[in-house]
């Protein structure tokens, strides 16, 4: 009778330690982030601003050497030379990023600055051979295994494409530049390495448009490792004829091998989204990204143009996270005022090695940049980045 209580005792003991396993690992997915309400004042000192470029789209890391290391893009302010080609006026002012963009370097002590900018990284070349002629944009930064990469953009000309649709010379011309862009990605051992010149950068892109799912433009790349080891790149398509944006999942089983096609984010018009910045959230067990919403739908969030989150147990099911707004278009100063913006855009998302956000950066402009004429310019449209310090929410225990 011992012998068969201990065995019941045994039985109960093994059913609890199941139930409480099942109870942790519900508990531990949870989609309980909430970065709205963890978002901190800025002033001044949190924003990289230049009086000569448009400063757009920042990714961070820290180096081995305890500095915060920042690339970014930007391009010159002003009017074009003519000089190779006749249409070079359409790339006037902030519309130079698609042919004159360059991805640039800064450094700071502290995570969201000030940053000290300290030269060019990457810059076309404009050699016609070369798939990555022109612009060098989107960066993002990061460092697996000892090594960095530097994923971006960059794009050359196909005097060839055209669409179904009646179209100004301009327009169509811009297209042929915009239709392009593939993803590409350089190497370096540290971040410092690659101001100093020190890395290699790979002669083909890492992902280019297929033709079956994606069209015409792949760009927006954001990179992250997930747990089972393998990269998972998260990045923005269209659909043909200058369609609807599109996001989609590839997978590697290296960070600059050739990424393979693993599932749509994505595809609905009333879902469409930019600038994502993918993680992997170790404490939530869930993948995260954090997206410019492009849609007036309210679908998403009820902003267009706000920042929006988004979230996948598994990488291949996307949804709109719990609390899906991270932010509106404004900065909250650290007099207490709200600033109202054109642009908050290109969202990313710093976090410790266990995925916990720390810090978020986007690009952002207080009038439309876009709106005004080289010879109309002044300062308040003007653009530069900006980073948020998150603090940790503390819930009240009952």
């Amino acid at each position: 009778m011992g012998k068969l209580s201990n065995y019941r005792k045994l039985y109960l003991f093994v059913i609890i330690l199941i139930i409480n396993i099942i109870l942790h690992s519900y508990v531990s997915a949870q989609d309980n982030l909430n970065l709205n309400q963890m978002l901190t004042q800025v002033d001044t000192n949190n924003m990289l601003l230049s009086d000569s470029y448009y400063i757009w789209g920042s990714s961070v890391v820290k180096g081995k050497d305890g500095k915060y290391h920042m690339f970014f893009s930007r391009w010159a302010h002003g009017k074009r030379n003519l000089d190779d080609d006749s249409m070079n006026y359409i790339f006037n002012g902030f519309k130079g990023w698609l042919k004159y963009s360059e991805i640039a370097y800064a450094v700071s002590d502290n995570l969201t600055g000030p940053y000290k900018i300290q030269g060019t990284v990457l810059k076309g070349n404009g050699n016609p051979e070369h798939w990555d002629r022109f612009t060098y944009h989107n960066p993002q930064v990061r460092c697996f295994n000892g090594k960095c990469y530097l994923y971006y953009i960059s794009n050359s000309y196909n005097s060839d494409f055209d669409v179904n649709s009646q179209l100004s010379k301009e327009d169509l011309h811009w297209l042929r530049y915009n239709c392009t862009q593939k993803i590409g990605v350089a190497i370096a051992d540290s971040p410092e390495d690659f101001i100093k010149g020190n890395f290699t950068k790979l002669d083909q892109p890492l992902i280019s448009p297929d033709g079956v799912n994606t069209f015409e433009i792949v760009n927006n790349p954001s990179v992250t490792q997930g747990p089972d080891d393998k990269y998972y790149m998260i990045f923005k398509s269209r659909m043909p004829n200058v369609g609807n944006m599109t996001l989609w999942i590839a997978v590697s089983d290296k960070p600059d091998g050739q990424f393979k096609l693993l599932s749509k984010v994505f595809t609905e018009p009333d879902m469409a989204c930019e600038d994502p910045c993918l993680w992997y959230d170790y404490k939530l067990k869930r993948f995260y990204a954090a997206v410019k919403y492009y849609s007036n739908s309210k679908k998403l969030i009820s902003q267009f143009g706000g920042i929006a989150l988004i979230t996948s147990l598994n990488a291949t099911n996307w949804e709109a996270a719990k609390n899906p707004l991270i932010s509106k278009r404004q900065l909250l100063l650290k007099n207490n005022t709200m600033l109202e913006l054109s642009n908050l855009e290109r969202p990313f998302v710093y976090t410790d090695a266990n995925g916990q956000p720390l810090a978020i950066f986007a690009a952002f402009s207080v009038n439309n940049p876009g709106k005004v004429k080289p010879e109309n310019y002044t300062p308040e449209y003007n653009t530069g980045n900006v980073g948020i310090l998150l603090k940790t929410i503390t819930k009240n225990k009952k």
